[in-house]
């Protein structure tokens, strides 16, 4: 029983994490996006130079990239 509650979850975590990735449009490794709407910053989303993903607030059509820079 305790097999099956851990491969739900599992699956759900997944389901989850695909979801949150969908609806970001890809961001690549060292870059910053932040999205605006009237003039105002409304979300961004960030790929470090290690490849991880943070994001926060909305993402709109118009977005504004920076770049890192990664030591390799």
């Amino acid at each position: 029983m305790r097999s099956k509650k851990l491969i739900a979850a599992l699956a759900l975590s997944l389901l989850a994490a695909a979801t949150a990735a969908w609806a970001v449009p890809p961001v690549y490794v060292g870059e910053l996006h932040e999205y605006y709407q009237n003039g105002q910053v409304v979300g961004w989303a960030q790929r470090d130079c290690k490849g991880r993903l943070t994001q926060g607030g909305s993402v709109t059509e118009e977005v504004y990239i920076t770049y890192l820079v990664c030591a390799n």
